[in-house]
């Protein structure tokens, strides 16, 4: 989620690129298309558009862990999956990027996208979106 918001001087815009993936079944008959928007990542600065980027991630040992729980408990175990991860994780900062190519309105020198919420490649999205969940979970 963004909005248009007049060009940056001296600010840190970084690019934006498409990325498809084509989905096909067995067969390979095509099942489905998909397109994501992807932020450039890589352009930006450390210090001055993101602070820190550390995520916590899961190892096997412990998965295995919590599986033999289950097992020797005799437990129900629920899991889910979560989609879209990054683009629900809200920013922080600032972060400007370029209009992308098919969706551009107006003058690509005068008008950039302000991001509210995280895109795939950002250096902090993964990490906003595991603070908002940490937050949800800690008041269940």
């Amino acid at each position: 989620m963004s909005s248009l918001v007049s060009h940056i001087k001296n600010g840190n815009i970084i690019g934006s690129r498409w990325v498809f993936h084509l989905k096909s079944n067995v067969d390979w008959s095509i099942e489905w298309y998909k397109a994501r928007l992807v932020a450039k990542g890589y352009s930006q600065r450390p210090g001055f558009k993101y602070l820190e980027i550390f995520t916590p991630t899961n190892c096997m040992s412990t998965v295995r862990t919590i599986l033999a729980l289950v097992a020797i408990e005799d437990l129900h175990l629920q899991s889910i999956d979560i989609l879209h991860t990054h683009s629900n994780g809200k920013m922080d900062l600032d972060v400007y990027m370029e209009q992308p190519e098919v969706l551009m309105q107006g003058s690509p020198n005068e008008l950039v996208c302000l991001q509210y919420k995280a895109l795939y490649g950002a250096k902090q999205g993964s990490r906003q979106w595991n603070k908002q969940m940490h937050k949800a979970l800690i008041e269940l």
